[in-house]
């Protein structure tokens, strides 16, 4: 074969692969920049000396975040193997949360600054992933005293306790990042929305059944406001999701959907879903983002130059 023959190889081999695999490129990443640099792009999780998770963040260096800690505990729940674990980061969990006003809060001990918010901040997607371990550990041991928590933590999610958001056609929203540009976060409600309606079905406690209706009906009126011509975006702000996001916006919308189908999330789940099998150069030339298209055409390059060399290396 000739260059030219090669090159055509070498393309189309790198077009595959993002198709298929972009979102874990992004992943291996950033595990190889935090390796070489000892920092990585955004963050990556590691554990401390005991075993609990930890954020290294490039800006804000390591630090616990309540979501990563009660991610991984709600993980080893599904293992048996990890049950001892799944104890520890549920005791740990309950050991950072302060109870004000009736309501159980998950602090947030860091500052981001990049959205206004100084320590203690909160998040509803922390708590609801908070609540459905403590759901989940009801089924376990000391039913009564979980169920407790629990419904503190519903509490926490109420309108009128300072963090869901009343929309004026009677919804809630469950805002990942309270009172900041960022409030309208879509996989945030998304995921908040699954773990209210699995704590029901674990704990059988009405006050997480109202809460799924309430944010549900929010979620029904604001999902249009997050279509970017096919595509998604990350945040009502105008944040267009990274391919990642926009694919874990279609896996949670359709198990959303399995709970509770609607009309709306028919409409955009198949939209969303089709247009992630737009092959990848055409979604770069639809919908721009600069880091992507940086990241697609450095690639390409060396991976042609790595066919060009492979091609001279073989046939010398």
């Amino acid at each position: 074969m000739n260059l030219a023959a090669w090159l055509g190889l070498g393309t189309a081999f790198h077009a595959l692969v993002w198709q298929c695999a972009e979102a874990k490129l992004q992943d291996w990443g950033e595990v190889a920049l935090a390796f070489l640099t000892g920092k990585p792009a955004n963050q990556i999780t590691q554990t401390d000396a005991q075993g609990i998770p930890v954020q290294l963040y490039r800006k804000h260096g390591r630090q616990y975040n309540p979501l990563f800690v009660a991610n991984q505990a709600k993980a080893d729940f599904q293992r048996p193997q990890h049950r001892e674990r799944f104890i520890q980061l549920t005791g740990w969990l309950l050991q950072e949360a302060e109870l004000r006003d009736g309501a159980l809060l998950l602090p947030y001990r860091f500052t981001l600054p990049e959205l206004g918010l100084e320590p203690p901040w909160h998040s509803c997607l922390a708590q609801a992933t908070t609540l459905l371990c403590f759901a989940q550990r009801s089924t376990l041991e000391k039913r009564d005293f979980w169920l407790q928590k629990c419904r503190q933590l519903l509490h926490s999610l109420e309108p009128g306790n300072g963090l869901a958001i009343c929309l004026p056609e009677g919804g809630t929203w469950f805002p990942e990042y309270p009172d900041t540009s960022k409030a309208y976060v879509l996989n945030g409600m998304l995921s908040i929305l699954l773990y209210l309606e699995e704590c029901w079905r674990l704990t059988g406690l009405d006050q997480a059944q109202t809460l799924f209706q309430k944010g549900f009906a929010a979620l029904v009126d604001k999902l249009p406001q997050f279509d970017c011509r096919g595509f998604s975006y990350y945040s009502l702000d105008g944040s267009k999701a990274g391919r990642n996001y926009h694919q874990m916006h279609v896996r949670l919308l359709r198990k959303l959907r399995r709970v509770q189908p609607h009309p709306v999330l028919d409409k955009y789940l198949c939209r969303w879903a089709l247009y992630d099998w737009i092959p990848v150069a055409g979604q770069l030339f639809f919908y721009p983002r600069p880091k992507r298209v940086a990241a697609y055409i450095g690639s390409l390059v060396a991976v042609l130059a790595l066919v060009s060399l492979l091609k001279a290396a073989v046939f010398q």
